[in-house]
């Protein structure tokens, strides 16, 4: 029996729990395929997030770093809440990688408020539990531990809905509240800790988590200067790393292990874990995974500042500028994918009374409910909102069916009309007057879709205003 994409969503959140990594990666590849192929973005998106995290658990950071573009533009077109809470989630990770210290803090905090909005307790488990690892770094241990008791708490309502979710958690909060009471010198509670780490009967099939308390009990022994121990779980914590290619974590641990090796003298084992230090190094260097997270830095920067270009600031929408330098390169890319295109222009009627009876902030206020009130129509297809100028808006579609086009212009000049505006005691729906082209798939030429629009406008108005005419192209 076939999985809806909604089972399969499921079904690998399941493996990934049980430690089933690489399977759990085909299916979500597989998934992946088929909502994108059938237009399913939000368990599209759920996939996403769920294949860069097993990339992650994993340690191929390289594959997580490939795969942000295109989950992030996925986010930002198609994206609600909980798809924003896991990208943030996703982001803290990667920048956690590289070492980029206070995005890492930054994405961790807004995962978590989006989560405690929500109220989604296994991202409040998963992002507290991640801040008391970051507190932990900084070196706050006070912040630490509250963080970790935090995740703890919310782990123990899971426990009686997901517990083998609940357990994986456990297993992770201890590890990270281990460094927190060893920093404080704590040793036996941080050994029990790490005890039951080791001693949990999932933790075979969970290699990051096994390689954190290796390392956790290197720091340990380190703490109470039993070097010579401290090596040994350093040494077995690189060598689990290794065996499934986490360099980041193998890179990490050897800074540590070098650091006892030094203090023992140990001259010849030094300089074989120098030699693979900086041949991780050079190998981590050359797959530049530091360039390509500054280059997405770089782009996410380059894009605000064009959108910010592009966007009318008031109304949140294209501005005229648009028409200007990409509205061509959209309807060449209609052309060779074969697409109609419509191209509506609209605007409000008896707009300047507006003005003239309640002032020109009451007038922007008509403005952004016209134009929240097609965002939000036009959310989930291929078009864009242009403010042309003063009340009047351009619509341009895009779509394999002609009838189809025809047919939402038609609903989204209804649309339109039942939107409402407040003053006062006093409410009354927008009269929004449209006229529209769709072309031939002959004919995209911008110039010549926008004066047969405006002439089907001009028609609209004549004809007593609050009307929609469409002309097709023959």
């Amino acid at each position: 029996m076939e999985l809806t994409l909604e089972q399969l969503n499921k079904t690998i959140m399941e493996m990934r729990t049980k430690g089933l990594l690489t399977e759990a990666l085909a299916l979500a590849e597989q998934g992946l395929l088929v909502a994108i192929e059938n237009q399913n973005f939000q368990h599209g998106l759920d996939l996403y997030s769920q294949k860069i995290l097993i990339h992650f658990a994993l340690g191929n950071t390289l594959s997580m770093v490939s795969l942000i573009p295109e989950y992030e533009a996925s986010c930002q077109k198609y994206g609600t809440a909980k798809d924003f809470m896991h990208y943030y989630l996703v982001m803290s990770l990667l920048y956690d990688a590289v070492g980029f210290r206070e995005k890492t803090i930054e994405m961790t905090k807004r995962s978590i408020d989006y989560a405690h909005e929500l109220n989604d307790l296994i991202m409040l488990v998963r992002g507290h539990n991640n801040l008391c690892y970051l507190e932990v770094e900084k070196g706050c241990n006070d912040e630490a531990l509250q963080a970790g008791l935090l995740a703890r708490k919310y782990n123990q309502q899971i426990l009686r809905k997901l517990p083998e979710l609940a357990r994986l958690h456990d297993i992770r909060i201890n590890n990270n509240l281990a460094d927190v009471y060893i920093f404080e010198g704590d040793f036996d509670t941080a050994q029990t800790l790490l005890d039951n780490t080791l001693n949990s009967p999932i933790i075979q099939h969970h290699n990051r988590e096994r390689v954190a308390a290796l390392f956790g009990y290197g720091f340990l022994y380190e703490k109470q200067d039993n070097l010579k121990e401290a090596v040994n779980y350093y040494k077995q914590s690189i060598a689990l790393a290794q065996s499934y290619g986490d360099n980041a974590i193998t890179k990490k641990v050897m800074r540590l292990l070098l650091n006892v090796l030094y203090q023992l003298n140990w001259r010849d084992e030094i300089f074989e874990v120098q030699r693979a230090y900086i041949e991780l190094s050079e190998k981590m260097s050359a797959d530049n995974l530091l360039q390509q997270v500054m280059n997405l830095e770089f782009n996410r920067h380059k894009e605000k500042l064009e959108k910010k270009a592009l966007y009318d600031p008031l109304k949140g929408v294209l501005n005229r500028h648009f028409l200007d330098v990409e509205i061509n390169e959209r309807l060449y890319e209609a052309k060779i994918n074969r697409k109609f295109v419509g191209l509506a222009v609209l605007d409000l009627d008896y707009f300047k009374s507006y003005n003239d009876t309640y002032g020109h902030l009451f007038g922007d206020r008509v403005l952004q409910i016209l134009a929240t009130g097609l965002c939000n129509f036009l959310q989930k297809e291929d078009a864009e909102i242009i403010r042309f100028g003063g009340d009047e808006f351009v619509i341009c579609i895009r779509h394999k069916q002609k009838e189809y086009v025809n047919k939402l212009f038609k609903a989204m000049h209804t649309y339109l009309l039942t939107l409402t505006l407040d003053q006062h005691t006093e409410s009354e729906t927008l009269k929004v007057s449209m006229g529209a082209c769709i072309n031939n798939q002959k004919n995209y030429d911008f110039k010549t879709l926008f004066e047969h629009a405006d002439q089907c406008l001009y028609r609209a108005k004549k004809n007593g205003r609050t009307t929609c005419i469409i002309k097709g192209l023959q």
